[in-house]
C-alpha cells in the first residue's frame, strides 16, 4: 500500500510539472469541426480559456471568413450569456453580469452553419476575447504551413473532402454498404429458417417410421 502511495504521488507530481510548463501559446482560442465538410453542414464549437489571472473572460466575437456567406448561421443557447449576430459578418457572445469564465478555467461557444463552401480546404475565423477589467485578446494571426504557429492564432477549420466520412450532407444518409449488410443479414435468417425445418421434418420423418415398425412387431 505504502509502495502505492509513493508512486501514485509522484505521478500526480508529474502531471502537475507538465501542466505547469506548458506555454501560454498553447491555451489560445481554438475551433473543433469534426463534421467540416465541403457542401455540408458543421458544428463549429470554439474553445475559449481565460489566460487572464485577475480577470474573466466577458466576450467573444467570431468574425465569418472574408468572402464566405453563409445560408445558415444558429447558436446554441448558452446560459449566462447574450448572443448578438450580425447577418454575414459575426457573431459575438456578451456576459451577464456575475457570469464569465474565470481564471484558469475555460468555456465552449457552439455555431451551426452550412452550407460550407466548396472552393476551399480551410476557413479562418478570427476570433476578438474581451476580459472583465476591459483589455482584448485578437486571435487574427494566420498560421502559414511550415512556420512556427503566431503567438495569437485565428481559430481555422480544415474543410474534408464532400462525402468523406459520411459528412457534406445536412442529413443522415443510408449507404450501398448498409444496404448490403442488410441484404446479408435477411439472407442469413432466411437460411436458417430453412435449415430448421428441414431438420424438424427429417425428424418427424424418423420418428414416424420409429412407430410404423413397432407397430408392424405388435401385430
Amino acid at each position: 500500500m505504502k509502495t502505492f502511495v509513493v508512486r501514485s504521488g509522484v505521478l500526480a507530481g508529474s502531471a502537475a510539472l507538465a501542466l505547469a510548463t506548458v506555454p501560454p501559446a498553447a491555451a489560445h482560442v481554438g475551433v473543433d469541426a469534426p463534421d467540416a465538410a465541403k457542401g455540408g453542414w458543421s458544428t463549429l464549437s470554439f474553445r475559449v480559456p481565460t489566460e487572464s489571472d485577475t480577470a474573466r473572460t466577458t466576450g467573444l466575437t467570431v468574425t465569418f471568413p472574408k468572402g464566405v456567406t453563409f445560408e445558415f448561421v444558429s447558436t446554441r443557447t448558452k446560459p449566462g450569456w447574450k448572443v448578438t449576430k450580425i447577418e454575414d459578418r459575426s457573431v459575438t457572445w456578451t456576459a451577464e453580469p456575475g457570469a464569465g469564465i474565470a481564471p484558469g478555467e475555460f468555456d465552449v461557444f457552439d455555431l451551426r452553419v452550412g452550407p460550407l463552401p466548396t472552393d476551399t480546404d480551410t476557413l479562418v475565423f478570427p476570433a476578438t476575447q474581451t476580459y472583465s477589467d476591459g483589455s482584448s485578446v485578437a486571435w487574427d494571426q494566420p498560421t502559414e504551413e511550415g512556420a512556427e504557429e503566431p503567438e495569437r492564432p485565428a481559430p481555422v477549420v480544415t474543410l474534408a473532402d464532400a462525402g468523406e466520412g459520411g459528412h457534406g450532407s445536412h442529413g443522415a444518409q443510408t449507404t450501398d454498404d448498409s444496404s448490403d449488410a442488410a441484404d446479408d443479414d435477411s439472407e442469413g435468417v432466411d437460411g436458417w429458417l430453412v435449415g430448421g425445418i428441414a431438420v424438424l421434418a427429417l425428424a418427424v420423418g424418423v420418428l414416424g417410421a420409429s412407430l410404423v415398425r413397432r407397430r408392424s412387431r405388435s401385430s
